[in-house]
């Protein structure tokens, strides 16, 4: 098979089975790879399962890399995880780049299907045909750069390559409700909490080391594709940008339009916004670059704080988000702080925006009398407060004293305190809103009320079409101009989640190094790699099959109507700035939206919808068995 490795792991913890089974070509071509893959095995999986929790022994958890992931071009060196999610209780997928997709492709495996849960530590060893599970006692309590680099070297001997290490720290093992996953100590499966299901199954951390390479169907016609990609990378404003400054390059970008989010929500602007940007970041904590897996572009970068009370040592630096959620959205200008805060969360393995955004929202309580020192163990939580926000992130990660309330996820946090505290809220089906506001492009108001997994700026492609950073002009929606507002963005948002299914959840494109790619660059990559012969309408077909398996998913597990809405702080106009008196026309966009989609009132696809893109079993699920 071309383009994939051609088998998948299927792991039983409960039992030690390890299972070894060949992918099949006709699923392969059906489903391309990715979230393709992984929406239709976790499906099959738990199809005739009882309700289960997030946290226990019947969650599965599905590992997929996609065709693309380490064919060796740019862009293309990522893969998706998905489990039900701890924070949400509905759907969760992430998606991640670095090494270890490309690596495990490369030891012979599309995908490894994670069922039941150890009765002790474990961690999986893989080193091609070789696969163990072995005692993770002696790393159990240990960070993720400790246990990185344990198993990097402790290992080597074993393997005749180098190996890869995904793992999780302590707030993983502490069942942090948005615990991540975490591959070369930088490169996160960040969001909605998968983390935190590994803790509950005990399993610690999966080390892989792979001989092989990526078979390619058509090498010269790659080749060729890369050449002509070569110039066109080279001639881009936007690749030169996170080139250059990595992803807080958008602090410049986003100041001028409003998309930036400042005191938890409520500000558009902020005049020491430039102490957290390029600039500064570059004078006072940059330390060279990274990058993923066989990609030029490196917007990754490495920062060190030398001296002071948020000394660190040299690794991962803090990306936008992480800039906003640790920085602006808690009105921190200490940038030094936020590079603190990020290797609290890269050390213990915690989603940065869930993270920043609960601690933002616990500030919020705190500045309007709802929670007191008393409950916050001492800490003065006020707005810019670089000390108690950095100690707070570690609490959190401990589970320690008030950090355990707001390791619940800042949705659980307001049920607890109360006092009206979900007024503060930034989230939508419990997952915590990304650092980019609606208030400022309508079509994201939108993109995160039917985000499947919750508020996402990379569930679909709104956020990079409507922001201007990619141009698909074979296809008219995503190509035409759109007019002001609200108007049209619901045959956007379908264009856009169609498309971006097959981009970045099943061939797996990276949405910032693959931006300057058209439609037929994408398909050609495709095919090139695969050798097989899909057209676009057809990659949009399997991409639409796919977003609907997410969204009958996420409705399985109890998802409706209401919960498509953004709450009331993030639909609260601003009184000045960029985005004055604007604000999402949600009822509009849904409407139009529902239709489009063939949602019931409840929010649950049509019958005759699923029947159509041939998802039997979720039309069953819903109007067979329920009689609904």
């Amino acid at each position: 098979m071309k383009g994939y490795a051609g088998s998948l792991l299927y792991v039983d913890l409960t039992s030690g089975r390890i299972q070894v089974k060949p992918l099949d070509l006709e699923f392969a071509r059906k489903n391309i790879g990715g979230l393709g893959f992984g929406t239709r095995i976790f499906l099959d999986l738990i199809k005739d399962a009882p309700p289960f929790d997030a946290l226990s022994a019947h969650n599965p958890f599905v590992l997929m890399t996609g065709p693309l992931t380490g064919c060796g071009m740019d862009a293309t060196a990522r893969w998706s995880v998905c489990s039900k999610s701890p924070l949400t209780g509905f759907w969760g997928d992430a998606n991640v780049g670095g090494h270890f997709g490309a690596r495990l492709k490369m030891a012979g495996y599309d995908g490894i299907v994670i069922t039941g849960a150890a009765e002790d530590p474990v961690y999986l060893f893989i080193n091609d045909q070789q696969v163990e599970l072995k005692d993770a006692s002696p790393y159990w309590g240990k960070d993720v750069y400790t246990v990185t680099d344990a198993l990097t070297k402790g290992l080597r001997a074993q393997s005749p390559k180098p190996g890869q290490v995904l793992t999780i720290g302590p707030a993983g093992e502490n069942q942090v409700r948005f615990a991540n996953l975490i591959n070369k100590k930088g490169h996160a499966a960040g969001r909605t909490g998968l983390g935190a299901v590994w803790g509950s199954k005990k399993i610690k951390a999966i080390y892989v080391a792979g001989s092989g390479k990526v078979d390619i169907a058509h090498p010269e016609k790659l080749k060729a594709l890369r050449s002509e990609l070569k110039e066109i990378y080279a001639e881009s404003i936007y690749i030169s940008s996170i080139k250059s400054a990595g992803t807080p390059a958008h602090l410049d970008v986003g100041i001028i339009t409003g998309d930036i989010p400042f005191k938890n929500w409520q500000m558009s602007d902020w005049e020491k916004v430039d102490d957290l940007g390029p600039a500064s970041i570059e004078a006072k904590i940059h330390a060279g670059d990274r990058t993923c897996y066989a990609c030029t572009v490196a917007c990754k970068k490495n920062a060190e704080v030398k001296a002071g009370p948020f000394k660190t040592q040299k690794g991962p630096g803090p990306e936008y988000e992480t800039v906003a959620a640790f920085g602006t959205m808690c009105l921190n200008a200490d940038i030094e702080s936020v590079a603190k805060a990020n290797e609290i969360c890269n050390r213990y393995g915690m989603d940065t925006i869930s993270c920043g955004s609960t601690i933002a929202f616990a500030i919020d309580c705190f500045e309007n009398g709802l929670l007191t020192t008393q409950e916050t163990d001492g800490l003065e939580l006020r707005w810019g407060n670089a000390a108690a926000i950095v100690t707070l992130a570690e609490k959190i990660g401990k589970k320690e004293g008030f950090g355990a309330l707001l390791a619940e996820g800042s949705a659980k946090a307001a049920q607890r305190i109360g006092k009206g505290a979900s007024r503060f809220l930034t989230t939508v089906k419990g997952l915590e809103a990304p650092m980019h506001d609606p208030r400022n492009a309508h079509g994201f108001g939108l993109a995160y009320g039917v985000s499947p997994r919750g508020a996402c700026h990379e569930a679909s492609l709104v956020y990079e079409i409507e922001g201007g950073a990619m141009y698909v002009p074979e296809l008219p929606e995503l190509a035409d101009d759109l007019p002001e507002g609200s108007e049209s963005r619901a045959k956007l948002n379908v264009a856009c989640q169609d498309y971006g299914m097959f981009f970045s959840h099943c061939a797996i494109f990276c949405n910032l190094g693959a931006a300057p790619l058209n439609a037929t660059q994408a398909v050609a990559m495709l095919n090139h790699v695969t050798g097989f012969d899909y057209t676009l309408e057809e990659v949009m077909e399997i991409g639409r099959r796919v977003w609907y398996l997410k969204r009958g998913l996420t409705n399985l597990f109890g998802a409706r109507a209401k919960d498509d809405r953004l709450p009331p702080r993030i639909m609260t106009p601003m009184t000045e700035g960029p985005t004055e008196g604007s604000v999402p026309d949600m009822e509009l966009m849904l409407t139009e939206f529902y239709k489009l989609r063939g949602l019931n009132e409840e929010g649950i696809p049509q019958e005759a919808v699923l029947r159509e893109l041939g998802l039997e079993t979720l039309a069953d699920l819903f109007y067979r068995k329920q009689g609904s």
